[in-house]
């Protein structure tokens, strides 16, 4: 059981998060502060980059601006942090031996001579950290005219920058 449970751990974090919702190998969360507000959270594993889960977290506050009617949104806060996790393998050992041996007989007496090798190999145990980053994105979608005023993000120039690399059509209608 141990054995599978391993397995499964090592297959769970051997790829990049892909961008998709929460899951196991990490992904993108959101809730709704207002109807113009959302807080965004996305969070890799251990083979996923800092800068890739703060793409992520534009992307998807770009789409939420879209699906709700907004060509705009602003970012008004943004936390970056990194949690870690370490798996410990056990040690092991292992020992070879090697022996011959040569017996005489003589009348009612039997003489043996002999000799042996052994070799003992030691695998230490080994520590494995791996850092997860996270990056939680407070957003507000904004009309043309507020976004003038703000210095806003456009949800088209965000979404045309990341949407091909994260494997999304070019078009967020």
């Amino acid at each position: 059981m141990r054995t599978i449970s391993l397995a499964l751990a090592l297959f769970v974090t051997s790829c990049a998060t892909n961008y998709q919702p929460e899951g196991l190998t990490g992904g993108f969360s959101e809730i709704p502060l207002s109807q113009t507000a959302y807080k965004i959270t996305v969070s890799g594993n251990g083979f996923t980059s800092g800068s890739k889960v703060q793409e992520m977290g534009l992307l998807r506050a770009a789409e939420l601006s879209k699906m709700n009617g907004y060509d705009y949104f602003v970012l008004q806060d943004m936390n970056s942090w990194t949690t870690s996790s370490s798996y410990t393998s056990q040690g092991s050992s292992s020992t070879t031996t090697t022996g011959s041996a040569t017996a005489y007989g003589y009348g009612n007496t039997i003489r043996a001579y002999g000799q042996s090798n052994s070799q003992t190999t030691y695998r230490p145990p080994q520590t494995t950290t791996y850092f997860k980053p996270n990056v939680a994105i407070v957003v507000q979608f904004l009309n043309e005219d507020e976004a003038k005023a703000l210095n806003a993000l456009s949800v088209d120039q965000v979404y045309n920058l990341y949407a091909s690399k994260y494997g999304l059509a070019d078009d967020v209608d």
